[in-house]
């Protein structure tokens, strides 16, 4: 029978086997593909766990989540399985910022395990967020896809012209951005590590302010880090965020 663990999370061979566990969460239409090749960047020392969320991939066939807090408690349960004593980090893109930032609360609150470290990107605090006038989750299908690509610029055409698939990836979209949507951010809450915030330098739906607000979030410190590009800088600017990032990861290994 597969493990709850197995189902949430993809990790290297074993072999691979590094002394931090970067947990990697993907954004919204996303799957663990997006952090494909992130091993073979990072340093040995750190060994990187792609979230798998449900009803894409691999879990295809199970329901989406459209409650973000659930599903960040049903991913802690998984993790909470699988990562012992050892050190861990957490980075999250987009949605998967949110996703991450309750994942450590979960772990935290439940468990009484706390990640070393948190990174986001292209993702201003929850605290800051910026609610729109109208519900994009519930727009009709293509006004939704519209809706979309005018705030993140990455829908490609084909997906709306092409009704099949359409079938497929509008409703991942619209759960993932139901999730985001409708999260009720949960005030008072204080993270015991520190928070590393990175935004694109095009990306309209940040602002320097939403990504400093992540520092309030934290009794431990933070940084915002800007890179080129949009906001899906993730792929194309890989090499210099991990450049970025490794080498605080590996400074939260130090006692």
């Amino acid at each position: 029978m597969e493990r709850l663990a197995d189902r949430w999370v993809l990790r290297p061979p074993r072999e691979r086997a590094g002394r931090m566990r970067l947990i990697c969460v993907p954004y919204a239409g996303g799957s663990a593909a997006a952090f494909h090749g992130w091993g073979d960047v990072l340093p040995p020392a750190v060994e990187p766990w792609a979230l798998r969320l449900p009803g894409r991939d691999a879990r295809i066939r199970e329901p989406l989540g459209t409650d973000l807090r659930a599903v960040a408690a049903e991913a802690a349960e998984a993790l909470a399985g699988l990562l012992g004593d050892e050190p861990f980090a957490l980075f999250g893109h987009s949605l998967g910022a949110w996703l991450a930032y309750e994942i450590a609360h979960e772990l935290g609150r439940k468990w009484d395990l706390h990640p070393a470290l948190l990174a986001v990107s292209a993702s201003n605090a929850p605290s800051a967020r910026r609610r729109p006038r109208t519900s994009v989750h519930r727009l009709p299908d293509l006004e939704f896809l519209e809706a979309l690509d005018s705030r993140y610029g990455a829908i490609p055409p084909v997906i709306r012209e092409d009704p099949q698939l359409r079938a497929v990836y509008l409703p991942v979209l619209r759960a993932d951005v139901t999730m985001l949507e409708t999260y009720e951010f949960p005030a008072g809450r204080l993270l015991p590590c520190p928070v590393l915030a990175y935004g694109g330098t095009e990306d309209r739906e940040t602002s320097a302010e939403g990504l400093a607000a992540w520092g309030a979030l934290t009794g431990a410190g933070s940084g915002v880090t800007l890179l080129p590009g949009g906001h899906f800088f993730l792929q194309p600017e890989r090499a210099r965020l991990l450049g970025h990032l490794a080498p605080e990861l590996l400074r939260s290994l130090i006692p």
